[in-house]
Parts: C-alpha cells; structure tokens; sequence
C-alpha cells in the first residue's frame, strides 16, 4: 500500500489512525485513511472508480475488503483541518518516511490518557473510541451525541466507526466506551439486549453476555475481521433463547445467526463476509463436542477453510471462562487426526484403513 501511495502523482500521507499505526508499527487495519495534498478534481482524475460515501471528514474513498481507502482532500495553500484528538493529525509521508506533527502532539502518543479539544463535539467521542480501542488510550469522557444525531449516521459510517473499534488492540475498550454512550443502543440494538443478559457465574466470572463477549477479544492472536466479529456475534442469540433442562440457552448459536445477518446486512457487510461469520456462529459450539461425534457428523465442518478460524473463536471463548483451554486441546487433537488420514490414500477421514473396509 505505501508503495501505491508514493507512485501517486499527488503528495499523498498516511492521516489520522493509520499514520499511528504506522507510527506505533501496527498492523493496518481494514480502513486505512490518506491525506491528499490537491483537490477532489485532482483526485477523481487518478482513479475511476473513486466512490463518495459521504462520510464526515473524508471526501472520497475506493474499496479495500470490508473497508475502504477514505481520502481527504487539502488544498494546496490550505489549513489541514484538525481532528478532535491532536494526535490523529499526525501525518506520514511514504516517500521520505518522516512523520508531521501538525498539532504539537508528540508528547501526547506516549502518554497513557488523552484529552479531547472539545469535549462537546460529537467527532471526539468516536475518536475516542476508536483511539481506545486500538492503542489502549484512557480518554477522558466526553459528552456522546444524542440519540436522534446518532442515528443520522449512514450505514457506511456506522461500518467504517464499528470495523475501526473492532480492528484495534483493545476492542474492548472502545466497544465499552459505545455501549456506555448509548450508540450500541441507537444504532446496533441487535446487540443491547447482550448487556442485560446474565451468565451463570460459575462458568461465566465475568459477567453477563456483552461483558464476556468483550473478554473473549482479550485472547486474539490477530484482529482479523471476520474473528472478532463473530466472537462479538457469537452468543449474540442468548437473549432470545429460552431455558430447558438440559440448556441454559437452547439453540442460541442459530438464533445468533439471525441477529448476526440482521446487523451485517443493515450495515451492508458483503455476501461473503456474512456467511463466513454466520458460518462460525452457527458452528461455534461444534469444537467443544467434537470428541463425542463420529467423523461422519463433523467431517464437513473439517473440511472447511474455515474450520482453523472457528478453533481460535472456541479457545478465546474457553479462555475467557473458568473451563480454560483443555477442550481446544483435545479438539485441535482431533482435527489434527482428521487432516492427517484425509491426505492419507490408505485410510478414511476418521482413520479406517481403506483396504480393510473394501474386503469386509
């Protein structure tokens, strides 16, 4: 990506969370933002396929997997319009490597808490979730814009705010700072009923459904997007499901795939995405008995190149209870197996030689 940046015709910089990731040598994230030293004419004529998603701050923007390339246009002799946070105004430029601190904020990114300009500006809230969420910022509070504001916000918006948070190091924090706020709430209702869903304490110490949600994010290995939304998705159906003998929370993993399709589809995710994430709900539960099921029963779900990912769901899951990670062990043993004798000529997928079976 930066190497497509400096062949630009145009002064081209990294802006806002992607020069401190950069600055922070961070992974990027899905959305990455570019400060473009021209106008939006200027901009339109090297590329065809620029879209206009009119999302405050950004001008332009080209899709880049679930997120996009935004863009910010800044005149030649212009002011670079500042941001909430001073340190978003942080600018990086590939070509000579060197970092612009516009705002005199340097003293700032190594601090462990961070105050908005304005605490009242709506921006400054979801600045400081997103900055929060991904470099594990204490922000001071700031006063979260209304409910009917928040709900002005387009589908595109909301995707590029939620993947932001999401993306980050310490999505948990960011996501909390959402739920107190009162956004989850506005524009995500699908999730609210999470926070008043009580677990039962004795696998579940950290509380009730969104706050062990939140927790499971602790054990990533990676922010990949399709993981940790379907680890935030993943019990998202507890609140509608309903208690019998044998289950606290009967067929919540499918009824979780509703909620999830309704939320992604709402904020116009793509096909694909979707069902993988659907995929790994709706499956989530499998690892935990797949010692118990013979291989005709799960051989399936196996075979998918999805199956790896939904692992690392169940061991973040398991991780953030009392059970801890025994039952990804024994199930990792099992798949283990199951990839062996399926490249074996000689045997079946659950490990029967082959030879056998054809004489009897």
């Amino acid at each position: 990506m930066l190497r497509q940046l400096q062949a630009l015709p145009l002064p081209c910089y990294l802006a806002s969370i992607s020069a401190l990731d950069r600055y922070f040598h961070r992974p990027f994230g899905q959305n990455l933002y570019v400060a473009v030293r021209g106008s939006l004419v200027d901009l339109a004529r090297m590329h065809d396929t620029l879209e206009y998603p009119g999302v405050d701050e950004w001008d332009a923007a080209l899709p880049n997997g679930e997120g996009y390339i935004y863009f910010r246009c800044v005149e030649e002799d212009a002011e670079y319009a500042g941001f909430g946070y001073a340190v978003l105004d942080m600018l990086f430029e590939p070509r000579t490597e060197t970092f612009f601190d516009r705002a005199d904020a340097y003293h700032q990114l190594r601090s462990a808490r961070l105050s908005a300009r304005n605490p009242d500006d709506d921006a400054s809230f979801w600045e400081g979730a997103v900055l929060s969420a991904r470099y594990g910022y204490d922000v001071e509070r700031v006063s979260p814009p209304c409910v009917s504001v928040m709900r002005t916000l387009s589908a595109a918006a909301q995707r590029r705010q939620l993947i932001d948070v999401l993306c980050g190091s310490f999505a948990w924090k960011g996501l909390q700072i959402l739920m107190d706020g009162g956004a989850v709430h506005a524009l995500w209702p699908e999730l609210q009923p999470m926070n008043g869903t009580v677990h039962s304490k004795e696998e579940h110490p950290e509380g009730n459904v969104w706050q062990h949600s939140l927790e499971t994010l602790r054990y990533r290995k990676s922010t990949d997007l399709t993981l940790t939304m379907a680890l935030l998705l993943h019990d998202s159906g507890k609140p509608h499901a309903r208690r019998t003998r044998e289950r606290a929370f009967d067929q919540h993993a499918e009824l979780g795939t509703r909620t999830a399709v309704s939320l992604l589809r709402r904020l116009q995710f793509s096909r694909q995405f979707i069902d993988n994430v659907t995929w790994l709900i709706r499956n989530h539960m499998l690892p935990g008995n797949l010692h118990r099921l013979p291989t005709y029963r799960s051989e399936k779900a196996m075979a998918s190149p999805l199956f790896p990912l939904l692992l690392e769901l169940y061991r973040c899951d398991l991780c953030s209870t009392y059970r801890g990670p025994d039952g990804y062990y024994r199930a990792c043993k099992v798949y283990r197996s199951f990839l062996k004798n399926r490249a074996n000529p000689f045997r079946a997928v659950d490990g029967k030689k082959l030879l056998r079976l054809y004489v009897e």
